[in-house]
């Protein structure tokens, strides 16, 4: 009887969110580019939506399930996990709008995963170790901190971890070598990876700067976070996109319980045309595990206690993704 109702709930939102998709009465054009209004997305989905700042701030709320976005920002908060769009929000008669395309393949995979077709299989996971040999990759001198040799720790650290879930989890680097960007995709797609899962530590001028942030594939035609305007170069369609549904919610899973397990500031799940992510056959994230130039951040990476808090919360987003993965296959 529950999984009556359950498919039953499954139809009316399939139903609520194709009616959404093919109503041209809902859409704006602006710049050449469809808006949906929050309100419309609201009312379709079963939503409420209020106000948080009169035209500037909206919310929109369900049981389980709180979405926030801004005027001309670029990044919504989903129950309190940043998720950076393509296109800004635009106001439009007193309204907010988003891209259809942010929409349609950023925000739906996380909302109504179940409308995707063909959901992929979960078993063998592909964990690439950033830089190695030559490529020695971010560094902090006063603490003696490689990222070759963090991100090579971690990634050990999470192949015993995923595999005592019953994971098969093959390495692209098992020790210090360096690997061409493009071999690193090549062995994915050659075993046939069914998750890629790239681990990397962060960087910057500003010693300030700190958090955890992960990357999927732009979605065509977008731009990546690091960039406003959209240049020719966007509108090549990667191999990686034919996943994008897919690469949205690991990222979201994965990022999502890095931060609410650790504490680590949320620099959201962003998006960027990285080498490793651009060719893939499977959906694939970059993982940025935090700033080896912050004081703080980077003493706390040093540590293998830490580390491997990391890698339990990188399980813990995998399983959440497989989860979901599940329900939508019907299981329960």
């Amino acid at each position: 009887m529950k999984r009556f109702f359950t498919s039953i709930r499954t139809c009316l939102i399939v139903s609520l969110f194709l009616a959404l998709s093919h109503s041209a009465a809902a859409e704006i054009i602006s710049q050449n580019v469809p808006y949906l209004s929050l309100q419309e997305i609201a009312s379709r989905l079963n939503m409420k939506f209020e106000w948080v700042v009169p035209q500037k701030t909206a919310r929109l709320k369900s049981q389980w399930t709180t979405l926030e976005f801004r005027i001309h920002k670029r990044d919504a908060t989903l129950n309190q996990t940043k998720v950076f769009l393509g296109k800004p929000i635009l106001l439009h008669q007193g309204k907010l709008h988003v891209s259809r395309r942010d929409f349609d393949l950023t925000l739906s995979p996380l909302l109504t995963p179940q409308i995707f077709p063909n959901p992929p299989k979960l078993y063998h996971i592909v964990i690439d170790a950033g830089h190695g040999g030559k490529d020695v990759g971010t560094q902090n001198t006063r603490l003696g901190l490689k990222e070759k040799d963090l991100t090579l720790d971690m990634a050990l650290r999470l192949k015993r971890s995923l595999e005592a879930h019953g994971y098969k989890v093959s390495l692209t680097r098992a020790d210090n070598r360096f690997i061409k960007l493009e071999d690193r995709t090549l062995v994915a797609n050659k075993l046939k990876a069914d998750l890629f899962i790239s681990l990397h530590l962060n960087a910057a001028a500003n010693p300030r700067a700190y958090g955890i942030e992960t990357f999927a594939m732009p979605l065509s035609s977008h731009p990546p976070t690091s960039r406003d305007k959209t240049v020719a170069g966007d509108k090549t369609h990667h191999p990686a996109n034919a996943k994008d549904p897919w690469n949205a919610l690991v990222c979201y899973h994965v990022q999502n319980a890095l931060c609410s397990h650790t504490g680590a500031r949320d620099r959201g799940c962003k998006r960027a045309r990285f080498v490793v992510l651009k060719a893939l056959n499977c959906p694939g994230v970059l993982i940025e595990g935090g700033f080896l130039t912050h004081p703080t951040e980077g003493q706390r990476l040093g540590s293998a206690t830490y580390r491997e808090k990391l890698v339990q919360a990188i399980t813990k987003g995998i399983l959440g993704y497989q989860k979901t993965l599940d329900r939508v296959r019907g299981r329960s």
